[in-house]
């Protein structure tokens, strides 16, 4: 089985998915990771940004300058667009590939996949599984992991489809406001009914 895991950013979806991938003993993915190696010098996502964006977008050692570009997209919906727009294409086509693999193999895969609902990816897996924290677990995770103000936090949870209208789409929905092991118990629960 495919399993997309989703949610707000914030929500725990990289913890929830690590976990839920250790109890299956499953292949796992990220849409973010891809994201970040499509983005390293040389690669296609990298050559693309450097022909659409200004020096002002690259440190002096030629890398994507991450914290600048971060920070515009969760407030300049153009840049949002932009970005999306040479990368999304790159991720959807490698996570294609490995839920194909994964399927060959006989294996079941964990893709984290934030934007899920967002891109209308959702028919690329079997399952659905949406991470829900509350709004204030979200912003402290967020302020303290990415060392943004809590502006900045609130800009990049507004700038995402609200997690109630994920949870709302979604075929499991785990609750990851409390403890790890509260989180986890949910996931054996979920293997043990699947």
């Amino acid at each position: 089985m495919n399993i997309a895991v989703t949610g707000g950013i914030g929500s725990g979806k990289s913890l929830v998915s690590v976990t839920l991938a250790t109890i299956l003993n499953s292949d796992l993915a990220s849409a973010d990771k891809l994201c970040r190696e499509l983005l390293e010098p040389g690669a296609a996502g990298y050559k693309q940004m450097r022909k659409q964006f200004p020096d002002e977008f690259f440190l002096e050692n030629h890398r994507l300058n991450r914290a600048h570009l971060r920070k515009n997209i969760f407030i300049d919906e153009h840049i949002r667009t932009k970005v999306d727009t040479i990368l999304h294409p790159l991720v959807r086509a490698e996570l294609r590939m490995q839920c194909d693999a994964a399927k060959q193999r006989k294996v079941d895969l964990v893709a984290e996949v934030p934007l899920l609902f967002e891109k209308k990816w959702q028919n690329d897996f079997d399952f659905i599984l949406v991470v829900y924290a509350d709004e204030d677990t979200c912003i402290q995770r967020i302020v303290a992991r990415d060392a943004v103000s809590t502006e900045d936090a609130r800009n990049a949870i507004a700038s995402q489809m609200g997690l109630l209208e994920k949870c709302a789409h979604a075929d499991l929905v785990i609750e990851n406001s409390d403890t790890i092991a509260v989180t986890r118990k949910q996931l054996e629960n979920f293997y043990l009914a699947i």
